[in-house]
């Protein structure tokens, strides 16, 4: 018998009228390396949930290791593990509290299982007295598979744990993974947004609106990816960003170490680096949300250190957790936005219904934004960034979690941006979206560690993809 049989299960919603799964199928074996994948809202999660003894079916059976998940739930939480996509720690705990917490809550000690996360928790050792929620994500990560892992479940239940984690971090991860199926036999079931990581698993299922529509192996069952056409750089070689010897410090932390740089006119310019590296603190230098400690930087024609509220008028900026207020609908949302951007009545109205015939959401503009899709709230929280027509806009890893088609789509409006003049500055996780940038910058510490083209940078490193550039610089900054 299998270890994981799935029969007609279907789980609805909203008394009946939403359908996430539609009457699901599956045999997963024991030992077996699962995975899952489908595009937002194809049921993923609520089966996860479902097999994790934490929401009922509304039909059908799912048994986990010969036991039923609603007869036997309690008996079966003792063998299951389930990481969910948000890291489920306490940010106040440190973390060896989070740890012994986990481990009090299944009623076993952190010594009798500590062999079972040896490798991943030595990595942690060194900051076992530090709050979780000042950790990088890479290691919030690893400590969250630590608190999922020390009750030596039978069953992992993995639901997009490597979102918004940097590619060093990620692949560490999967080998971590790999290593306890193979060492240990023990059962993972995954879903990922990143191709080569659900290439990883044996099997995988295709879901599609709540239904299995293919199960098989890895290339035999993905769809063939599809990518974008790259387009000439602009001829426009103004600047609008300049940064020289730019540099932030926290007490005698240097988390931006003297970078310069300059970025031009519809010029759409990738910004990565691993968690931690400085990002997140240039980018908000340059939007004016944090002085510097030396340097200077000059953005939409605007100086960072003098003239942060002419600044923030001149520019657009979107983030992972899309600033859009899911009480009110698509229309209000732009009006609101509009409002605050200093637009006026007109040019609100006039720009309101060109962005959703645009993006073909004319007969939404009464829906409520949180009842939307993922993909459909991340374009439109793209469209309200540039309703005001910004110089620059700043995208703080706009396409974390979202499905492969969502970000094709997305990425055509930034193309469109572009083309309008709008310059696009993005920081993102997916290497292959670095492809469809203009020019290239990699931090590491701090500091700028590679700076061109795409092209010219997998030339550089002698890499077949960006992902290969990634890692070489990776791999040189842990030696040094």
């Amino acid at each position: 018998m299998s270890f994981i049989s799935i029969r007609q299960l279907t789980k609805t919603y909203d008394n009946g009228r939403i359908h996430a799964l539609r009457g699901i199928d599956i045999d997963i074996e024991e030992g077996e390396m699962f995975g899952l994948v489908g595009p937002d809202g194809a049921g993923k999660t609520s089966l996860f949930r479902i097999l994790a003894t934490l929401l009922l079916p509304t039909s059908g059976t799912a048994v986990v290791d010969g036991q039923d998940v609603v007869c036997s739930y309690r008996r079966l939480r003792r063998s299951i593990g389930y990481m969910p996509g948000t890291f489920s720690l306490y940010r106040d705990l440190t973390v060896a509290e989070n740890l012994h917490f986990f481990a009090d809550l299944f009623g076993v000690n952190v010594a009798e299982n500590y062999p079972f996360i040896r490798d991943i928790y030595d990595q942690l050792a060194p900051f076992r007295d530090r709050p979780a929620g000042k950790l990088s994500g890479g290691m919030k990560q690893k400590l969250t598979l630590c608190c999922t892992l020390i009750h030596a479940p039978r069953l992992l239940l993995l639901d997009e744990p490597s979102t918004g984690v940097d590619p060093v971090s990620r692949r560490e991860l999967w080998a971590m993974l790999s290593r306890l199926n193979r060492e240990r036999g023990l059962t993972i079931v995954a879903s990922t947004p990143y191709r080569e990581e659900i290439a990883l698993c044996r099997r995988v299922a295709l879901l599609a609106e709540g239904q299995v529509t293919a199960v098989g192996d890895p290339t035999e069952v993905l769809p063939p990816e599809t990518t974008l056409t790259t387009r000439p750089r602009p001829d426009d070689a103004r600047p609008v960003i300049v940064a020289e010897g730019l540099t932030k410090q926290f007490g005698t932390f240097t988390a931006c170490d003297h970078i310069s740089f300059e970025v031009g006119r519809g010029e759409i310019f990738g910004f990565l680096g691993a968690n931690g590296a400085g990002k997140t603190t240039a980018m908000r230098m340059f939007t004016g949300l944090s002085l510097p400690t030396d340097g200077r930087a000059v953005v939409a024609g605007c100086d960072v250190a003098r003239e942060a509220e002419t600044l923030k008028r001149r520019i657009g900026y979107m983030s992972q957790r899309f600033a859009l207020y899911d009480d009110l609908t698509v229309e209000e949302n732009l009006r609101l936005f509009g409002g605050i951007y200093g637009m006026s009545p007109t040019d609100i109205a006039r720009r309101s219904e060109e962005l959703m015939v645009q993006l073909d959401m004319a007969a939404e503009r009464h829906t409520l934004v949180g009842t939307m899709p993922l993909g459909w709230k991340q374009r439109l929280a793209f469209s309200v960034a540039i309703f005001h027509h910004p110089a620059i806009v700043f995208l703080d890893e706009p396409t974390g979690g979202v499905d492969a088609d969502a970000r094709r789509r997305f990425w055509q409006l930034i193309y469109d941006a572009a083309d309008r003049g709008i310059t696009i500055f993005v920081t993102t996780h997916y290497m292959d979206e670095a492809d469809y940038c203009d020019r290239v910058s990699i931090m590491v510490d701090g500091r700028i560690a590679a700076l061109d083209t795409p092209a010219r940078l997998k030339a550089q490193y002698g890499a077949t993809s960006m992902y290969d550039v990634f890692f070489a610089l990776a791999r040189t900054a842990r030696r040094s």
